[in-house]
């Protein structure tokens, strides 16, 4: 059951997935925010935190053995597909005993509901791993683009319709579960791997040895990504974690459409090549910098507007403006190092990898638990700003390097190579921050609405930045000119 699709069919499906489910949950999540508050978002935040931990209990890494095994059999499916539904019809009980105690030390009574109507994801997870990884396995990147994208829709108009009755959090909830049982339905419908009634434990075991490490190095991530929201909700509430995740959903957003595409693709496709190093240096590098050409340009842009952004949500979202720009610089940090862990798991070094995320953890652990300790008592623009800088400066300093590192270290990447790759998304970078000082020193923010404001300066830096890639950039150019020839706007018939 080795992969049959190229790795760039299997990337531009990757990226046609996150372009279109990313756009439509970027937007669908800036007009819920118009209608909702903060508290609302911070409310379902907080129990989805909690949702996608036991989530991580489902997988314990196993997806990823699933896609880097060598020689998979179908027993080794079906004893994980067993061992997750029965774990995650579990979990809904014990979460449904433990929700109240979960929105007391979060400061929100309400919340106890909410958690139990999410916790039905989690057995829809169940459901879906092994479909999931096998999709993957095979590089069908098609499957799963059509999948994110229908459910997606799906899901947020079921969010809009209920926002405008009037239902509060419920219309977040509820764009959740219809997103989430909808992909469901699409992936068995797509998919072409089906269970048996069997379950082989030597099978399963076969899998734990690389599934355990895997699946600490998960949690690792897990803790260091989901650490600040769960702070700000232990220490100062809902509200403050409405503010900083939706920031970090609007940063992630313009990650995952570059970024999270490629990942998604370079682990079957490094396990492909781990016995070809020179193929695999090359597939490192263009991963490099395939990620950083979108995202280092548009976080980027994201920050420079992050201003009218947030004033056109309305001024209960302005106090998250800093985040918005705090939370950009990290993620366009982080890019450079997104690759040190598939590349380190398709290696077979999944317990390195673990020790890697665990110790990026600790330290950012570190850093919010004395910056959050301080905060208290002060308003909350400088808890959430607070926060946000406690997360963005360890990454910085501290963490990056390393990862970083250990991707030039195991890929042989001169350092050479790696200023070559991010000297496009540097220059385009640039261009976009000048661009809009330009505009802005034109005066036009005095007597301009915000939305209008966001509109001109999006399109004035999104214009400069692109013409740089142009400019610099060959592959980028055949692309644009490729599309923009399709499209017929040079065409000269009548």
């Amino acid at each position: 059951m080795r992969n049959t699709k190229s790795f760039s069919n299997a990337l531009k499906w990757a990226y046609m997935g996150n372009i279109g489910d990313r756009a439509i949950s970027g937007v669908i999540t800036l007009v819920l925010a118009g209608f909702l508050g903060p508290r609302d978002f911070g409310i379902v935040s907080i129990s989805l935190i909690y949702v996608n931990f036991m989530q991580m209990f489902l997988d314990q890494g196993l997806a990823p053995a699933l896609i880097q095994k060598k020689e998979l059999q179908q027993e080794h499916c079906d004893a994980v597909f067993w061992v997750n539904l029965i774990t995650s019809l579990t979990f809904v009980g014990l979460t449904v005993l433990i929700s109240g105690w979960w929105a007391r030390i979060n400061h929100a009574p309400d919340l106890a509901r909410v958690l139990s109507v999410l916790s039905l994801c989690i057995p829809i997870e169940g459901l879906s791993i092994v479909q999931t990884a096998m999709v993957r396995r095979e590089m069908d990147f098609k499957t799963l683009t059509i999948r994110s994208n229908v459910s997606g829709l799906l899901g947020g108009v079921a969010g809009l319709v209920m926002a405008v009755c009037g239902l509060g959090v419920w219309a977040l909830v509820g764009m959740q579960l219809t997103r989430d049982f909808s992909a469901l339905l699409l992936l068995w419908r797509l998919g072409h791997w089906r269970p048996r009634f069997e379950f082989s434990w030597p099978h399963f075991r076969d899998l734990l040895g690389f599934s355990f490490h895997s699946f600490i190095g998960g949690l690792g991530t897990f803790t260091d990504m989901q650490a600040g929201s769960i702070l700000l909700g232990v220490l100062f509430g809902p509200v403050a974690v409405g503010l900083y995740r939706l920031a970090d959903r609007l940063m992630g957003s313009v990650v995952s459409i570059a970024t999270t595409s490629i990942q998604g693709v370079s682990l079957p496709e490094f396990s492909r090549l781990q016995d070809k190093p020179e193929d695999l240096r090359k597939s490192a590098l263009s991963c490099i910098k395939l990620s950083s050409i979108v995202t280092v340009p548009a976080l980027f842009g994201m920050a420079v507007v992050s201003g009218p952004l947030m004033a056109t949500l309305g001024a209960k979202w302005v106090p998250a403006t800093n985040v918005l720009k705090i939370l950009c610089v990290q993620g366009m940090i982080f890019t450079l190092s997104y690759f040190t862990g598939p590349l380190m798991t398709a290696l077979g070094r999944p317990n390195q990898v673990a020790k890697l995320e665990w110790a990026r953890a600790v330290v950012g652990l570190l850093f919010l638990s004395v910056t959050g300790t301080l905060l208290r008592g002060v308003a909350v623009n400088w808890q959430v700003t607070g926060i946000a800088l406690a997360r963005a400066i360890p990454n910085a300093m501290f963490v990056t390097p390393v990862f970083l590192y250990l991707l030039m270290h195991f890929a042989h990447i001169s350092l050479r190579d790696l200023i070559s790759a991010l000297a496009s998304p540097a220059f385009a970078s640039i261009s976009i921050v000048a661009a809009v000082i330009l505009l802005r020193l034109t005066g036009i923010a005095l007597w301009t609405r915000p939305t209008t404001l966001l509109i001109l300066e999006t399109v004035t830096g999104g214009a400069a930045g692109l013409t740089v890639l142009m400019v610099l950039d060959s592959q980028i150019r055949r692309v644009t000119l490729g599309l923009v020839g399709r499209t017929g706007l040079f065409s000269t018939a009548t």
